[in-house]
């Protein structure tokens, strides 16, 4: 059985630890880029089957990314793919892109924002965590 955690929840940001049986099978990175799709989007499977119109409409892309430190084998891709697809609501003008990524030393660090940061960089991300002060986290004190 498969189980997630979310790690990381920010305004266009979540990362999910995917876990069976106690063992982190991946992670996975959502991320709502705000823009439309790329031009190197629009050569992937199967948007460069797509009418250009088509593609153009489309306003938001999500961009969905597997990361594990070894190829995952086509029965676990396929579980994972098809379960994260069904978290962005597809319109006209909404729709995501799924890649797999393999960072060979993804186990060999503290999950921290340093962590999540090696993670979008690899992946492409121009997102950035910013690291905070932990004091700000003191208006959730029930003091």
């Amino acid at each position: 059985m498969i189980s997630l955690h979310r790690v990381l929840k920010l305004r266009d940001l979540e990362i999910f630890q995917v876990e069976r049986e106690g063992t982190i099978l991946s992670y996975v990175v959502i991320e709502d880029t705000r823009k439309p799709f790329t031009e190197e989007d629009k050569k992937l499977d199967p948007l460069c089957y797509m009418d250009e119109e088509d593609i153009n409409a489309i306003l938001n892309v999500f961009r969905i990314s597997i990361i594990n430190d070894e190829k995952l084998n086509e029965e676990d891709s396929d579980i994972i793919r098809s379960f994260f697809s069904d978290f962005v609501n597809n319109t006209n003008l909404t729709n995501f892109i799924t890649t797999e990524y393999v960072q060979e030393d993804l186990y060999d660090y503290d999950i921290d924002i340093k962590f999540f940061n090696k993670i979008l960089k690899d992946i492409g991300s121009n997102y950035i965590i910013e690291e905070f002060d932990e004091m700000k986290w003191i208006y959730l004190s029930q003091d």
